[in-house]
């Protein structure tokens, strides 16, 4: 917990030094979900490597979102047949000494993220992107897995600190501060704040559910501004500015300011299965 100072100047928080034991074995009903984070060795993935990646499964009650149980903690290494830059040692910590020789088996991978109902990573759109870019490196597919869940967008943190939604940021704001940017301490300082804060049941609820997407089709260049301010994204395999939501009423009444606002639209809203929603594809 953060503590204040008497004279109300100064805060302390501790250093979060791993995950309790269990609360207890898994039983029946609860559900098998585990949160994983990979380090590379730089932010694109399509000419960047995973270095290390973590996974920390655990079992939560699905009546309470209670974290009933944790299991081991997988660590792999990964060399990337290249030195790795300074930059990356010194975020990272790690070294190519660490990684010399090291081979990260992606079947194991695989198997290992076919079993949980639930991944959790606080940037699915980064994680989600390199995993599946080195199964398919491997020659392995990786279809049919379970929903992928994103910390960082799908909780609103607000509550917790307004300035930044990264994860170290967060849980020195909730009182504590860990050893950052490293895979095996970043998953279990993860699934430590989303316990503390309560927030797991707001994670999964809106991780699991469909997005409706909205399109602008047609939208007039001249009506681009107006679209960002209303805060659209650009998707350049298709060429159009488009919106999520999680509500389809939502959609409907953008449906609706559209048609009211943008000139020539033609919008067209898409239900996106929330296991589908993250998929690099």
């Amino acid at each position: 917990m953060k503590s204040i100072s008497e004279d109300g100047k100064t805060i302390s928080i501790h250093k979060f030094e791993g995950l309790d034991n269990p609360v207890r074995k898994r039983e029946s009903g609860d559900k098998l979900a585990l949160i994983l984070d990979v380090e590379t060795t730089g932010l694109s993935a399509d000419i960047d490597k995973i270095i290390q990646l973590a996974i920390r499964p655990f079992y939560l009650d699905p009546e309470t979102y209670e974290v009933t149980g944790i299991a081991r903690k997988t660590v792999l290494y990964n060399d990337p047949g290249e030195p790795l830059r300074e930059e990356i040692v010194n975020i990272t910590g790690i070294t190519d000494e660490d990684l010399k020789g090291e081979k990260i088996d992606w079947e194991w991978v695989r198997s290992a993220l076919h079993k949980p109902e639930i991944i959790i990573t606080h940037n699915v759109a980064f994680d989600r992107k390199f995993v599946e870019k080195a199964l398919a490196e491997a020659g392995l597919n990786y279809t049919d897995g379970p929903v992928w869940c994103c910390s960082m967008r799908q909780v609103e943190w607000h509550d917790v600190c307004r300035p930044s939604n990264a994860l170290e940021v967060l849980c020195a704001w909730s009182g504590f501060f860990y050893d950052a940017h490293k895979a095996d301490a970043d998953v279990d300082a993860l699934l430590h704040i989303l316990r503390r804060e309560n927030k797991l049941k707001e994670l999964v609820t809106r991780g699991t559910s469909p997005e409706y997407r909205v399109f602008a089709v047609n939208a007039a260049y001249e009506m681009n501004s107006e679209l960002k301010r209303r805060w659209y994204r650009w998707d350049p395999s298709v060429k159009i500015w488009w919106k999520g939501f999680e509500d389809s009423e939502q959609a409907d009444e953008e449906i609706e300011w559209l048609n009211e606002n943008i000139d020539d639209v033609e919008p067209q809203v898409f239900e996106v299965e929330a296991k589908h929603r993250y998929s690099p594809e």
